[in-house]
Parts: structure tokens; sequence; C-alpha cells
């Protein structure tokens, strides 16, 4: 799946020996594989599957997969979330090099051995469990909130860095700001149910806005330069902003033709 880690953090040295233990259970992959007619029968290896739902981590069409794995925990736990690990390094990998940023007194190794130990919590958790879908963005959404909650307070109890600013706390989370994020995931999911939003187009606004990825970042990822994913984020934004425009209107009653009337 690849020639080698990109760089030689624990977490990368993790994924590489993870993709050899994967490589080395192929008795397990075809028995999970062949015992029910399910999406993983047009994946002839792991790998094959692990390509798949990365190049469509956040959209719609992977939830099959997704949901399909999270039952086979119950047959196969640890090759299952070893191949979920893997599945889900880039968004690891992000948020632990965030953290390292800012917190400046905890250690790279023991923000990943505590991202690995909060993936696997959230992986196992009810919620996960009885979710039927957006299970990409709901899991990394929980993995980033729990994982920063936890280095706000190791960072409190630590102190500052000798010349490092104590950071503000994080905010938390009232009603009010609740609600916001609930009426903005409701939105995002119905754009992309009704075709105005596509899986790429959710794939950035994560590795964006979620994951905290850098234009760089996104850009050496998919072989394109920053500006391109500068100006495709910006287009991006721009046409949420009309088609929530367009969402409020209609709440209160304004047709599309009235709305193009009044501008």
């Amino acid at each position: 799946m690849t020639s080698g880690p990109t760089c030689r953090c624990l977490l990368c040295r993790i994924e590489t020996q993870l993709a050899d233990e994967l490589a080395s259970a192929t008795a397990a992959y075809d028995a999970i594989r062949g015992s029910t007619a399910n999406g993983w029968r047009a994946f002839a290896s792991p790998f094959h599957l692990l390509s798949h739902l990365k190049s469509t981590h956040a959209g719609p069409s992977s939830d099959d997969l997704f949901r399909e794995l999270l039952a086979a925990r119950a047959v196969e736990p640890q090759f299952v979330e070893a191949l979920m690990i893997v599945a889900f390094v880039p968004v690891l990998h992000g948020t632990v090099r965030r953290i390292a940023k800012q917190q400046l007194r905890l250690t790279r190794a023991d923000i990943t051995q505590q991202a690995l130990t909060v993936f696997l919590q959230v992986l196992r958790s009810e919620e996960i469990r009885k979710r039927q879908s957006h299970f990409a963005f709901a899991i990394s959404r929980a993995v980033k909130r729990q994982l920063f909650a936890w280095a706000g307070r190791e960072g409190a109890v630590l102190g500052p860095a000798w010349g490092e600013e104590q950071p503000e706390p994080l905010p938390l989370m009232n009603d009010e700001l609740m609600e916001r994020h609930a009426v903005l995931e409701h939105f995002l999911y119905r754009c992309i149910a009704n075709g105005l939003l596509g899986d790429a187009d959710l794939d950035l606004l994560i590795q964006v806005k979620l994951d905290g990825n850098t234009g760089e970042e996104v850009a050496e990822s998919n072989s394109v330069t920053p500006n391109a994913v500068r100006q495709r984020t910006k287009r991006l934004l721009a046409k949420l902003r009309r088609l929530a425009g367009t969402a409020h209107l209609r709440n209160y009653g304004v047709t599309d033709s009235e709305r193009e009337k009044t501008g």
C-alpha cells in the first residue's frame, strides 16, 4: 500500500508495522470477505480496501464499508482495528502535529499514544456502534474533540514551556454552540443527500476545517499547488454560504422564484 513512512515519527512507524501485520493476515481478511455478500468482495486485499476508503474517506459512498467493518469487529477485532487505524492515520497524524505545535511540553510520543488510545475508545463506543451513516466524519470529529481536550488538561498541569505564552483555555460547549453545531451538521448532510455537495468537497472541508491541515499539506497529498487548494476552498465556502442563504429563506417560506426577484 505504501513504500514506507513519509516521516520517522512514531505514528508513521506504527502504520508501517500495522501494514506488515495486515499483509500477513490475508486469511482473516478472506474469511471476513467471503462470509457474507458484502461490499468487500470488490477488494482483493485489505490494501485495495484501504486505498478505496482513503480516496472516499469522508463521503457517503464509504458508509456501507465502514458499517461492515464495524460489524466485522465481532469476528476479527484485532484485524479490523488495525485496518481502521491505518485508514485514519492521515487524520491522526495531522491532529498529533497540531497539538505538538500548541503544547510544547507534551512529547510527540505521548500525544501519539494518547491519540491511538482515544481512537480505539471512539471506535468501540456505543455512539459509533449505533451510528448508521457518516462514520468517517463522526469518528474524526470525536477523536479530535477528545484529544484536544486531553491536551488542554495536560498542558494546564504541566504549565507553559520556557518562553511559551499560556494558551487560552478551550471554550466550553454551551447549549447555543451545541445547537449551532447540530444545525451545521444537518445542513452538510442535507447538501450531500441532495447532491449539492460531493464526497471530494466534504473531504476537503474535513481536512482543512476539522483536521486542521494547511493548504500546503493538502496540496502535497493530492499533487496540486497550495494556491489551487486555497482557491478551491474559497469557492467551496462561497457555495456553502449561498446554499445556506437559500435554505434559510426556505425555512421562512420564501420560494426560489421569490428569492431570485429579491436578489
